[in-house]
């Protein structure tokens, strides 16, 4: 962003203040003469120093949220995870989550398939030779030209059946 777009921000913001000042501080007048929400005024009126007229710009590299969510699955729930995706890459899963009820570990579908994407994400799922594996079988069942049945034939021998 330039200098000007960032001074015509700044003046702007000093039009609101002035207008604020001007008016009793009715911060709801204010926000109606100039259609911004009473949030974002107040925001601004908590970082307004009227001494420090820099204070009014707006810093966009700086809009990290200062406390970050952080994923709460234990860490060994996650290796877990990632062993059985790595050994049975074709299960799905709900598959992974029947067999971590069956050890005792609760957590949700959702939850598996967010471990997973982030853990492909990072790089630390890796495909092994048995993913590799059923992935060639899956595209040999496509490669051979099998054609599902649409169903009329099933209904024709269906009906000589029914016939005899």
């Amino acid at each position: 962003m330039s200098d000007t777009a960032s001074s015509d921000e700044v003046k702007q913001k000093l039009e609101w203040f002035d207008y604020y000042e001007k008016h009793e501080k009715n911060a709801r007048l204010t926000c109606r003469h100039f259609g911004i929400s009473p949030d974002t005024f107040y925001r601004w009126k908590r970082r307004y120093d009227p001494n420090n007229i820099s204070s009014l710009e707006d810093d966009k590299k700086n809009r990290r949220p200062k406390n970050l969510r952080e994923p709460a699955t234990p860490l060994q729930v996650v290796n877990r995870i990632k062993l059985l995706k790595e050994t049975h890459p074709a299960w799905s899963n709900s598959n992974i989550l029947t067999q971590l009820k069956n050890e005792g570990v609760s957590v949700s579908c959702a939850t598996i398939g967010r471990i997973i994407n982030r853990l492909k994400s990072s790089g630390l799922l890796h495909r092994t030779a048995a993913a590799i594996h059923v992935n060639k079988r899956r595209e040999k069942t496509v490669q051979s030209g099998y054609e599902s049945p649409t169903g009329y034939n099933e209904y024709l021998s269906l009906l000589k059946m029914w016939k005899e």
